[in-house]
């Protein structure tokens, strides 16, 4: 029960594998669960299993044996029978190119090469955050028309949630009619953003967080990471191998390292206004949400690390493991501070970027604020 490219994951590929011996496929799954768990890994390799012209059975389960000419095109992801569908602009699927520019053509090439490289890799096309209904239409169009090979048609529609409404009542009718011959996989990590009757047409696999042990072994046999590092990057996981792999990219150190110099600025005794406007300018000046969003989930890891330390008085279940000295010290100017309230104070900050507030004074308010509780005084 290898499909070694879905890293963990165990129970649910028991699950996938008996219903592929048993020939009880459904017609649609709906894998949910957080980001970087192995959902997209997971349906790609079951969809690969499932066109192998020579399947290995054994006692664990089934495998498929990856020198076919089918396991040869999946690897490549130039087997017609396995189709990947995604926000692009103008909402196509990712195999229909009509109407796109050359530079989104050539875009969209790299991405799939990118994710048949590497089945964690996130799709993202500049221009495309919605599957609008040009992509389920085209899609439905396919599935009414007759196969050019054998084997088992499958389709894994990414990121679900990004269907516009309109898509999504298009996607239903797909559904209600299925085709023979023919699986479509869902993966999300916002189930409830999906039509409760699309759900309701899966069967719904849940993806829990992967063991931090086994995203340790995987960053050092398969990305030479020393042992300090993979113990730090996955404990900073969460349960997701993206977020580790984010974690030891030097631009994610570096945002920590900005994290902890903003929060010692918001704590300065004198002048700190000066010292934080001028650490927010430089953090904000690219008007990057999605680098305010993780800037915003590290400190938020690294307080709730703080509020562990200080009740339990030891490192089991520490993130920021690799902090233990600055949070101790951190603790002992602090320590009799209402840290929750601190957090909150950040879970807030993330409210305000989805309601499109300037994110220098969601910034600017954020550390204030933390300041007033830290220090329990409004004047300091």
């Amino acid at each position: 029960m290898t499909w070694d490219k879905a890293i963990g994951q165990d129970n649910i590929k028991r699950i996938l594998q008996k219903q592929i011996l048993e020939r009880r496929i459904p017609h649609a799954y709906c894998f949910w669960g957080d980001a970087g768990t192995g959902k997209e890994a997971l349906a790609l390799e079951f969809a690969k299993t499932v066109n192998c012209e020579n399947p290995v059975k054994t006692d664990k389960g089934i495998e498929y044996c990856g020198e076919c000419n089918s396991c040869r095109l999946s690897d490549k992801f130039m087997n017609p029978n396995i189709e990947i569908v995604f926000a692009t602009p103008g909402g196509n699927s990712a195999s229909s190119e009509n109407g796109l520019k050359g530079k989104q053509i050539d875009e969209i090439r790299e991405q799939m090469r990118l994710k048949s490289q590497n089945y964690y890799h996130k799709i993202q096309v500049k221009g495309g955050s919605q599957i609008r209904i040009n992509s389920i239409r085209s899609l439905s169009k396919k599935l009414s028309m007759s196969q050019s090979v054998g084997g088992r048609r499958v389709v894994i529609v990414s990121r679900a949630e990004e269907m516009t409404q309109e898509s999504a009542n298009a996607f239903l009718k797909t559904l209600e009619e299925p085709h023979e011959n023919v699986t479509i996989i869902l993966t999300t990590s916002r189930i409830d953003q999906l039509l409760p009757t699309i759900i309701s047409r899966c069967q719904v696999l849940h993806f829990p967080g992967i063991p931090k042990d086994i995203i340790e072994q995987y960053l050092r046999e398969q990305k030479d990471v020393s042992v300090d590092e993979s113990k730090i990057a996955a404990s900073f996981s969460q349960g997701s191998l993206m977020r580790a792999l984010d974690f030891l990219d030097e631009d994610m150190i570096e945002l920590r390292n900005q994290c902890m110099e903003m929060l010692r600025a918001a704590l300065t005794r004198r002048e700190y206004k000066i010292k934080l406007s001028k650490s927010i300018y430089e953090l904000t000046k690219d008007k990057s949400k999605r680098k305010i969003v993780q800037f915003l989930e590290i400190l938020l890891l690294w307080l709730r690390d703080v509020e562990v330390y200080r009740e339990t008085k030891g490192t089991e279940g520490l993130i920021n493991i690799d902090q233990t000295d600055v949070i101790e010290r951190f603790i002992k100017a602090f320590g009799q501070s209402d840290i929750p309230r601190a957090i909150e104070s950040v879970e807030e900050a993330f409210t305000r970027i989805k309601r499109n507030v300037p994110l220098n004074l969601i910034l600017l308010s954020m550390f204030v604020d933390i300041r007033s509780i830290l220090y329990n005084s409004d004047d300091i």
